[in-house]
């Protein structure tokens, strides 16, 4: 049976029961999002409160585990909670689907108590391979598997850049993704055979690699044509919604249309994610018999009567429309502009779409001239402990000299010329960019990063050199250290310091003005909290219009951008009037299919 016709019988298949199976996933979701991860937040925080530990970040785990040892054992315990959690939603899902193929023999209850069942019969070596099953397989997975659970697992964008930039682990990325992406498909059977048939981890290692054994390419076509088909309706609806609202844009109905076609918007991403998800359950279920023709047969007992169906699809009804009306308030506010707000602007690197060499003067006047609220900008310790505008920690890249920063004095370093987009320049101590700033009246986000020759003293060098200047030209630090965050907001109270955090795992609470997040996993609930403990939260790189979108519906304080008059452009075209159309384009730029926030 071929990829389009196991697709075209999914989605009949899924039509066919639509309330079963939208009260089933949806349902879960809705208890995973509202109470189980905001269980596990409460938990996190509850546990590094108790422990004095205030942020948890890949730069501190070291001295978590060293100085913190409770808090490392709690949040190992959390871990492996979580783990336990996504296990059971994907053996609760999986059972649930079978199910209702089934006809509905067995109650929701029955089902969960199977569930449990499952997981109470699993051994620790099989938990144990699953959690390796989990980290291996989870770049793969989420592709194929949307859970609010599997959507926090995400690699950074900064991280993922770096790799890229770098052509040996650029290939290396690559091959580990095709890695994953094969080992996923081999064992796509695997989860099946351990919770049904309940083999142990081994046994069901070996029969999922050879009931997949020459069936790479069919299994991987399937499901590209389950992406591409789910792609392709989204988009139809998105756009025939946007299409719907340009025209009526132009009439006196259009602010009451733009509610409704919001309201529609909202109610359709939750079915069609309950559509993908159990399209591909169907998927895994099919290779797990090893019959793809298991769509089109019939249940043996179906359980459901016409009463019951009628019962289960209003009730379903009722929810989503109970959800998305309990937003429509909130849809009036969103399309009278008052939740979109209008960020600070701020140059990454003091550049504009590579129009000079980052950290230059020369960059600095031209970018000055785009009027940023901000030019952020790096600067590091000299071997003679001044102070050079830099941002990478070694001169190969710009200069082609393999030498760091700190191994140079200042002289040594202001004589060499930095290459880049075509452009050149001397690289300047910060004095000389300070003083090119101030001329220009631009206000300067200051990152302070450190190397093996930062010192403490250095931290009081840079204070008594520049807070008083600083203050008085508005302009304000960040840094990725926690104790230069610390020590500058100890030694001058006044000063503003936001803390860089290149991952969201759990709200921190630090001495910080304000949090410059990674926008990967930076989240609505993340700018919440920080509005209400009166932080700022700034993002980046915030480099398309889709990203800036997302940041203006969030209410983010600034983001940080290489490409300042695109951003500039787009966050003026969104608060001057923009048309109901334009603000829905926006709110489907943060719907997604994987967000279940």
């Amino acid at each position: 049976m071929g990829a389009w016709r196991f697709w075209w019988d999914g989605t009949r298949r899924f039509w066919k029961n639509w309330g079963s199976y939208v009260a089933l996933i949806f349902g879960t979701n809705l208890v995973i999002s509202y109470l189980a991860i905001p269980f596990f937040n409460w938990a996190l925080e509850l546990l590094l409160k108790s422990q004095g530990v205030t942020y948890v970040s890949y730069t501190n785990l070291g001295h978590i585990i060293i100085r913190y040892p409770l808090a490392a054992v709690g949040m190992i315990i959390i871990l492996l909670a979580l783990i336990i959690l996504v296990y059971w939603q994907f053996a609760f899902l999986l059972l649930g689907i079978m199910n209702i193929f089934r006809g509905r023999p067995q109650t929701v209850v029955a089902v969960l108590r199977e569930t449990f069942s499952s997981l109470h019969d699993t051994s620790i070596s099989t938990f144990l391979f699953f959690i390796g099953y989990f980290i291996v397989i989870l770049p793969f997975g989420s592709f194929i598997f949307t859970t609010p659970l599997l959507n926090k697992a995400q690699i950074p964008a900064f991280i993922v850049s770096y790799l890229l930039d770098n052509p040996w682990m650029a290939v290396g990325l690559a091959v580990f993704y095709l890695g994953a992406g094969y080992i996923g498909i081999r064992l796509i059977t695997l989860l099946p055979l351990m919770i049904i048939d309940q083999l142990p981890w081994k046994s069901a290692v070996a029969r999922s690699w050879s009931q997949t054994r020459h069936k790479t390419l069919r299994y991987l076509w399937y499901m590209l044509v389950i992406l591409i088909m789910v792609t392709l309706v989204v988009s139809l609806l998105y756009a025939t919604i946007y299409a719907a609202q340009l025209a009526l844009d132009k009439t006196a109905w259009a602010m009451a249309a733009a509610t409704v076609n919001l309201f529609i918007m909202e109610s359709v991403t939750e079915i069609i994610i309950c559509y993908t998800t159990a399209i591909f359950m169907m998927l895994i279920i099919a290779c797990y018999r090893q019959d793809f023709t298991i769509l089109r047969q019939r249940p043996f007992h179906f359980n459901e009567a016409p009463r019951l169906r009628r019962f289960t699809r209003s009730s379903v009804i009722v929810g989503l429309v109970l959800a998305s009306g309990l937003l429509v308030a909130f849809n009036l506010i969103y399309l009278n502009g008052l939740a979109i707000t209008k960020p600070l602007i701020i140059s990454h690197r003091g550049v504009d779409d590579g129009n000079g060499v980052q950290n230059t003067i020369p960059a600095l006047v031209k970018t000055s001239q785009l009027h940023p609220d901000y030019v952020e900008m790096d600067v590091q310790v000299t071997k003679d402990h001044q102070f050079v505008v830099m941002h990478d920690p070694n001169l190969k890249t710009l200069a082609g000299i393999k030498k760091k920063p700190g191994k140079l004095t200042l002289k040594q370093l202001e004589k060499i010329t930095v290459r880049e987009n075509g452009y050149a320049a001397k690289i300047p101590s910060f004095d000389a960019y300070l003083k090119a700033a101030h001329q220009r009246h631009q206000k300067l986000l200051v990152e302070i990063k450190t190397s093996s020759v930062y010192t403490r003293a250095d931290t009081q060098r840079f204070i008594d050199r520049y807070g008083k200047t600083l203050i008085a030209h508005h302009d304000q630090v960040h840094t990725l250290s926690y104790r230069v965050m610390s020590d500058l907001k100890h030694l001058d109270k006044q000063q503003f310091v936001s803390y860089i955090l290149p991952y969201n795992l759990t709200f921190p609470h630090t001495d910080a003005n304000g949090y410059t997040m990674e926008v990967t996993t930076l989240n609505d609930r993340f700018v919440d909290k920080a509005e209400r403990y009166h932080k700022a939260v700034y993002a980046w790189d915030i480099d398309d219009t889709d990203q800036m979108d997302q940041m203006m519906f969030m209410g983010v304080t600034a983001v940080i951008t290489d490409n300042l008059h695109e951003m500039q452009t787009e966050a003026k075209t969104n608060t001057e009037n923009p048309s109901y159309a334009k603000l829905l384009l926006t709110f489907m730029n943060e719907l997604s299919l994987t967000s279940n926030d």
